[in-house]
């Protein structure tokens, strides 16, 4: 599993070429610049390591892309292929390989790490960079999550790009404790900021960070005022 990155094409700058060889295969696409397919791909690679099959995602949005299918074979083995996306005209499956799952997470990983290390500009492609920002080696830990986790998983990310999860977020959130909604607001905040952020938005970006600076120290603290911040938070966007 080997990525490269285009520099100097001005149509392909930026975008990310994923390459998959085995012995007698080798399949290769573009990511896209305007879709982030990182952040699927680790929720896809954690599905795989803990037997939530069968399982896909797509690798590109831009024209036609491709999916990247997983099926369950054993607690050992995974059924991996490669097929065409929104294509009519080209139904070819483009590799259809039997691999132990932990090779196959390996191998995605092992070519990640190699990536950033060596060549990845995330200048040249993402204001966010979530390839760089996330913990790949995660993944090469034992299987440790149920097929409710990764429902709350799938829900909590939005559902996943072209996925319709089970469970809808709105209903996970009822779910979860207090302390572990205000995480996921949180989450949607820090996404918010970078936002933005890369808009130049300044005041804004202060004013929240403000706002939800404290609220990490009063959910150790078991000091969560949920009220205080709701009110507080109307206040403040009335001001802005």
């Amino acid at each position: 599993m080997t990525f490269t990155q285009s520099l100097n094409n001005q149509v392909l700058r930026g975008l990310i070429l994923l390459r998959i060889e085995t012995d007698n295969l080798c399949t290769e696409t573009w990511t896209s610049s305007t879709f982030d397919p990182y952040q699927e791909l680790y929720i896809w690679l954690g599905q795989i390591r803990d037997l939530q099959l069968p399982t896909k995602m797509i690798i590109s949005k831009v024209g036609y892309g491709v999916e990247l299918i997983a099926e369950n074979l054993s607690d050992l083995f995974v059924q991996f292929r490669v097929e065409q996306w929104m294509s009519d005209r080209n139904t070819t499956t483009r590799l259809n390989i039997t691999i132990e799952r932990c090779e196959l997470i390996k191998a995605f990983h092992d070519g990640i790490i190699k990536f950033i290390q060596d060549e990845y500009q995330s200048s040249k492609w993402s204001y966010i960079d979530n390839l760089n920002n996330t913990n790949w080696g995660a993944l090469l830990k034992p299987n440790n999550s149920s097929g409710q986790n990764w429902r709350t998983r799938l829900a909590m990310y939005g559902g996943g790009h072209s996925r319709i999860p089970e469970t809808g977020r709105e209903t996970i959130s009822n779910q979860l404790t207090l302390e572990q909604q205000w995480l996921l607001t949180l989450h949607d905040v820090l996404l918010w900021i970078a936002n933005l952020a890369a808009n130049g938005q300044i005041r804004e970006v202060y004013a929240l960070v403000s706002l939800y600076k404290n609220v990490p120290i009063d959910i150790a603290l078991g000091e969560l005022d949920a009220s205080w911040y709701e009110q507080r938070k109307i206040e403040l966007y009335q001001q802005l």
